[in-house]
């Protein structure tokens, strides 16, 4: 069996009638965002094609955009590579996802409405049940889902766009906080304390936990690189 050919159809789905290259984009990026091709993975034309069940023209689009963006790099014969991130990546986007993300965070606690806050306390609840459940498949979509639904009510699409693209960059090594990290390594709740900042509309409190909760994860994942400095999911024990 093409082990590739197995990690596509297990990851997307065949394509609606919308523009196909958008689709195939849209879905090849909601799987980098939610963890679900690991660094060194090949996205090959073909196999992703069948997938969709597409001809191959709209995949070499999304892929070519996204290879565009610095999300992946060209690969061998006709596909993409998700690319290693090492260490000094990893410590230049924590930087750069604080700054953007805390901003957006301070930006919601002003025009987040008790609505807004009792969806993402919903989310942060979903979330709590898969741990106490340790039923984490989809945990990573949920958790973005918190963070992005967080980041929208600022209301600037263009910080949307960039910290999007951040995600994309990390969304591969991303999936390496589940389990262990989730379940018995994750400190103060931030989930929890960004949402009540936000209920007060402190701005700067939302801000200072959303920056935490980042900086403590990526204090994690810095922990798993190898001696060469490419981040590795931690071998189980």
């Amino acid at each position: 069996m093409d082990t590739q050919a197995t990690v596509a159809d297990r990851n997307l789905s065949r394509l609606s009638r919308e523009p196909l290259w958008d689709r195939a984009h849209a879905q090849l990026r909601e799987a980098l965002l939610a963890g679900r091709f690991e660094p060194g993975s090949a996205l090959v034309l073909r196999q992703l094609a069948e997938t969709f069940g597409t001809s191959i023209t709209p995949v070499r689009d999304a892929l070519a955009r996204l290879v565009a963006q610095g999300v992946l790099e060209q690969g061998p014969r006709n596909s993409a590579l998700v690319p290693d991130l090492r260490k000094s990546a990893l410590v230049d986007i924590t930087m750069v996802r604080c700054e953007l993300e805390g901003r957006a965070a301070r930006e919601a606690a002003v025009k987040a409405s008790p609505a807004d806050i009792d969806a993402l306390d919903a989310l942060l609840a979903q979330m709590r049940d898969m741990i106490a459940r340790r039923a984490l498949d989809a945990y990573l979509d949920v958790h973005r889902r918190f963070h992005f639904g967080i980041y929208a009510l600022a209301r600037i699409p263009l910080l949307d766009e960039m910290i999007e693209n951040l995600w994309l960059r990390c969304g591969p090594i991303l999936s390496f906080v589940v389990p262990e990290y989730v379940v018995l390594l994750k400190g103060t709740d931030h989930h929890q304390a960004a949402l009540d900042a936000l209920r007060r509309r402190d701005g700067a409190g939302a801000e200072a936990e959303i920056v935490a909760d980042i900086e403590e994860a990526g204090r994690y994942l810095l922990g798993l690189a190898d001696p060469s400095g490419r981040i590795r999911r931690r071998a189980p024990a």
